[in-house]
């Protein structure tokens, strides 16, 4: 009985020393443990500081390109007031230049009312026009629209229609193209010029037979056909 109880107590004695050495290595660990974790939650502290650095960073880029969009939003708003004010400037150029016509055609008839302006004046200007016609170049002053201007130019004048004279306006605005684009200054003078007898053609050979009359003729000439009529009697 004693060998048991003694045995016994020996067996408590050692699990004891055992439970006591596993506690005190398990409490090594633990601590080890927690030490890892204060560790790596100071390192999850860091990061979030970084992260909160980086948010922070974010933040700023965003502002900087908020402002970069109220800029933007400025030119725009500027570009606009300019494309505004470049139309406008167009429309009173296109009404300034259509007055100039409107003038030049009205001065035309009138002196082409006082027999000033004459048809022999609008044959030597169509003469000049036609010895001065440029050679055609690829885009827009073609072959062929040289060649229909070329038939326009050598028409008989008093046969002249008003689709004659828009032909001619349109060839014009072509020629013009054609130089700006080729950067021709000979092809914009003519464009004007070609524009400017077609005006006077308008007024001279065209307008006089709408009005059911003859188109005003030179002095010389009006006195040859007067001799002939006092010859005729």
């Amino acid at each position: 009985m004693i060998d048991v109880l003694a045995t016994v107590i020996t067996v408590v004695a050692s699990v004891s020393a055992s439970t006591a050495s596993l506690g005190y290595w398990l409490g090594k660990k633990f601590s080890y443990i927690d030490t890892k974790f204060s560790e790596i939650n100071k390192r999850f502290e860091l990061i979030d500081k970084r992260f909160e650095l980086i948010d922070k960073r974010f933040e700023e880029i965003d502002k900087r390109f908020q402002e970069i969009d109220k800029r933007f939003q400025e030119i725009d708003r500027r570009f606009e007031l300019m494309e505004k004010r470049f139309d406008e400037l167009s429309q009173r150029i296109g009404r300034l230049e259509n007055a100039f016509t409107q003038f030049s055609e009205t001065l035309i008839m009138l002196l082409e009312s006082k027999e000033i302006f004459t048809s022999g004046e609008a044959l030597s200007l169509r003469k000049l026009v036609r010895a001065i016609l440029p050679y055609s170049s690829s885009k827009y002053y073609t072959k062929e629209v040289y060649e229909r201007l070329k038939q326009l130019l050598d028409k008989d004048a008093y046969e002249y229609t008003l689709d004659d004279i828009e032909q001619m306006y349109e060839i014009a605005d072509l020629i013009e193209k054609e130089g700006i684009e080729s950067k021709r200054k000979d092809l914009i003078e003519y464009s004007h010029k070609l524009r400017f007898f077609a005006l006077v053609a308008k007024v001279i050979f065209v307008y006089p037979k709408i009005l059911g009359r003859t188109p005003a003729q030179p002095k010389q000439q009006q006195q040859a056909q007067e001799k002939k009529k006092e010859r005729s009697c």
